[in-house]
């Protein structure tokens, strides 16, 4: 018996009618009055039965052991006993095994008893115990024969038993389940997992054909039917049924659903894109199937801008009659961000805050969209708005004092991040470096460089791969000119851990032009133009002074010009390019 089973065990529960099975058991077939011990331990056992009901486990178990030490001869209360024992052995097996030993006495001495029994059995499923389970649902079942629930356990240890006699009485017993309940969906799939166990391919569409024959109108059995033979690669039949059911009842939305992955799997995709409208167009269709189904059509087609108004017109429709399903937003806002479309992401991700602003990581999600699109003013008054629900959030204090920053409100900066700071687990190394290292930026922006290195040392020394605070304060040395050789060391390890990162690479060729290295610099920078697709202001002015060092004029002012492109208003950039020549400050 393995720890994996063990640990499987903790999902079976006591069925809740177990306290008013011991009161009518106690005395059964026992002459209590005659034994002290024996009439104590009963007493004693109903009250264990009354505490478990009141959820006090620790007086349970207690008066559990009291009662079984005063009773060994009770195998009921060896059965309870038992199965406390093996819910909370855990890796002890030799708890394990005793309390599954208790469990098994009683069932030996009263099969009959149907509660416990059942409960022994589900467990010896859950182990793997396949001739042990066989055995405890073949004697419930025949103590009691008209208990559904029992027999539809027997039948599934007889087939899952693989034996070939044993699968065809798995069939004997579903057939009888199907006298009392009729053919319906539920027992056909299960009779049919049994054809295919014994590869019977013939019984499991003869078995198809009767179900259809009982209800010849029911569109569930026809795409039923449909999955089935499109299982067995019978294409032809299976559309038949699909079509079937779309037929028979024009708004069934689980025949479109299912014929949309029909034409998916034979890559028609002129078939699926039309059956995907249909089936979303379905109001009868289950919420998260249409969501399952848009996922999956997203997800194989969001990269053709020809396809965006089509996704576009199926979430105006999902909404329009879901308005309120913060699911749909969601996914809604999960598309928009894949396509590059921050803005209408936002405004996805306010409708989901809308109706339900009760979880923090969409107040992220949208101050982080409005900081994609630099609204810092919409970012800042979502943060706001994040705190009145989530007030000791650490993270939302974090990104508040990260956008104040980028508004120049350092003082709120501040503010916010020394909240964060203070409602950060001291044990989170990496969010508490996070927050020092993000304080250390303000400090820095706000012309306090001293303050700054500061922080960036405490980030550093809290977690020494946060490079993040490694690549800033490495940098910042380098504006400074400033222990030059530390500044390349930190740099030298961001570059060691990201090795394509352009601010990293950026970052180190301008170490190595402070350093007075112009042509390390120069194979540096050319990386970090290499590895991003749009460099900024700062990137291309770099790129201008490090060529100018190396005597290439007409590059840096190429790259000047470029910088000057982006950002107009730098005087400095105007200087160079006005006169073609590097200029210090």
């Amino acid at each position: 018996m393995t720890s994996f089973f063990r640990k499987s065990l903790f999902g079976i529960a006591i069925v809740a009618f177990i306290v008013t099975s011991v009161t009518e058991t106690a005395a059964r077939k026992r002459n209590i009055w005659g034994d002290t011990d024996a009439r104590k331990a009963d007493y004693v056992f109903m009250e264990a039965m009354r505490r478990h009901a009141l959820e006090n486990e620790d007086a349970y178990y207690d008066l559990l052991g009291r009662a079984y030490e005063l009773d060994t001869t009770n195998s009921e209360v060896a059965f309870y006993r038992g199965y406390y024992d093996l819910m909370v052995a855990r890796e002890d097996s030799a708890t394990f095994e005793k309390g599954y030993g208790m469990m098994k006495r009683h069932f030996n001495e009263r099969p009959e008893d149907f509660y416990c029994s059942f409960v022994y059995g589900s467990i010896n499923d859950q182990m793997g115990e396949r001739d042990e389970a066989l055995r405890v649902w073949t004697a419930l079942d025949k103590a009691y024969p008209t208990k559904t629930e029992v027999a539809f356990k027997l039948a599934e240890a007889l087939a899952s038993s693989q034996d070939s006699a044993n699968v065809a009485k798995s069939i004997e017993v579903y057939d009888r389940i199907e006298k009392s309940q009729g053919k319906n969906i539920p027992v056909s799939t299960r009779k049919i997992r049994a054809y295919f166990i014994s590869q019977d391919t013939a019984s499991i569409f003869n078995e198809v054909q009767e179900l259809l024959k009982a209800s010849p109108r029911s569109p569930e059995n026809s795409v039923f039917a449909g999955d089935i033979y499109a299982m067995f690669s019978e294409p032809d039949s299976a559309l038949h049924y699909y079509n079937r059911a779309c037929e028979i009842d024009p708004t069934f939305g689980l025949a479109y659903y299912s014929r949309a992955n029909y034409y998916k799997s034979i890559d028609d995709s002129v078939g699926y894109d039309r059956e995907v409208f249909q089936a979303l167009k379905q109001e009868n269709l289950e919420l998260d199937t249409k969501l399952e189904l848009l996922t999956g059509y997203i997800r194989a087609l969001y990269e053709d801008p020809a396809q965006q108004p089509r996704i576009q017109e199926l979430f105006a429709t999902l909404i329009e009659q879901h308005p309120h399903e913060v699911a749909i937003h969601d996914l809604y806002c999960s598309y928009l961000i894949a396509i590059s479309d921050y803005a209408g992401a936002a405004e996805q991700m306010g409708y989901a805050l809308d109706v339900d602003p009760s979880v923090e990581d969409r107040w992220r999600t949208l101050m982080s969209l409005y900081i994609q699109e630099r609204d810092f003013p919409d970012a800042a008054k979502t943060g706001e708005t994040a705190l009145k629900y989530h007030s000791e959030s650490p993270m939302i204090n974090l990104v508040l004092g990260t956008v104040y920053s980028q508004m120049n409100d350092y003082d709120k900066a501040l503010a916010s991040l020394d909240r964060a700071l203070e409602l950060t687990d001291s044990t989170d190394v990496e969010e508490l470096s996070s927050v020092y290292s993000t304080i250390g930026d303000v400090h820095y922006a706000k012309g306090d460089t001293d303050m700054a290195f500061e922080y960036y040392n405490k980030a550093i020394d809290t977690n020494p791969h946060n490079m993040l605070a490694l690549n800033n304060c490495a940098y910042y040395l380098a504006v400074e000119g400033r222990d030059l050789d530390r500044a390349e060391h930190m740099s030298a390890l961001t570059l060691k851990d990201q090795p394509d990162n352009a601010t990293s690479l950026d970052t180190y060729a301008w170490i190595m032009f402070k350093k007075k290295d112009y042509a390390q610099a120069m194979a540096y920078i050319d990386k970090a133009l290499e590895n991003t697709e749009e460099p900024s202001e700062e990137l291309y002015q770099h790129a201008g002074d490090i060529y100018f060092m190396n005597a290439e004029p007409e590059a840096a002012l190429d790259f000047w010009e470029k910088a000057l492109e982006l950002d107009p208003d730098d005087e400095l950039l105007q200087r160079k390019v006005k006169h073609k020549t590097y200029f210090y400050e």
